[in-house]
């Protein structure tokens, strides 16, 4: 049994003339890239429309995409600067500077159960009305985070990049992304304890 193509073997396919490769690309794509677009936009019709923009700017010209480059991490950085330009044009934001200092701290949110609730995943069916719970105390303690937070927050969960790619799509160092994150969960766990949610590892 042959192995499946991979999204850089489906672009190339697609710009050799492949059409369906589009389809394909579009189908792998669609659930990590519309939800990251939703979380930083806050806004699902802006959401839908940006991820059109993205892939019809793709669709038009595929040799935008160079293969020494993973397609996943392209088209996420495509995609974080047509959100940056949303904000602009929308003068809701004054952009997306991820300037913020930060400071380093212990890390270990490698498999944390945040992103496994976030994610919608339950380990047991019995605990399906807890994770909702927990859910909803998540989404309501997200809004302490800073805009910087969020995005790091959801690119990590989103775009399945490990931390060095996405400092080459944001330009940010490794270490600024990686205290980043951890202030976030910090954040996150405190504000959970307020909600009495003390087990989230």
């Amino acid at each position: 049994m042959s192995e499946p193509d991979t999204e850089e073997t489906l672009a190339a396919s697609y710009e050799s003339g492949n059409k369906d490769s589009l389809e394909e690309l579009i189908s792998r794509c669609k659930t990590d890239l519309f939800g990251y677009l939703v979380s930083i936009t806050g806004n699902r019709d802006a959401a839908e429309d940006l991820f059109q923009e993205v892939f019809i700017k793709y669709a038009m010209k595929p040799s935008l995409y160079k293969p020494r480059q993973k397609f996943r991490a392209w088209i996420f950085s495509v995609a974080r600067n047509a959100a940056i330009d949303y904000f602009r044009s929308e003068k809701r934001h004054s952009g997306i500077s991820l300037s913020e200092e930060t400071s380093d701290e212990t890390l270990g949110f490698e498999g944390s159960a945040i992103l496994k609730i976030v994610a919608g995943e339950s380990e047991r069916p019995d605990r399906q009305l807890e994770n909702s719970y927990m859910g909803e105390c998540i989404a309501k303690s997200f809004e302490s985070l800073s805009m910087e937070q969020k995005e790091i927050f959801y690119l990590r969960h989103y775009s399945s990049l490990s931390f060095k790619e996405i400092s080459e799509l944001t330009g940010e160092p490794v270490g600024t992304l990686l205290a980043r994150m951890s202030r976030a969960l910090s954040i996150l766990r405190s504000k959970l304890a307020e909600y009495g949610i003390k087990d989230i590892s």
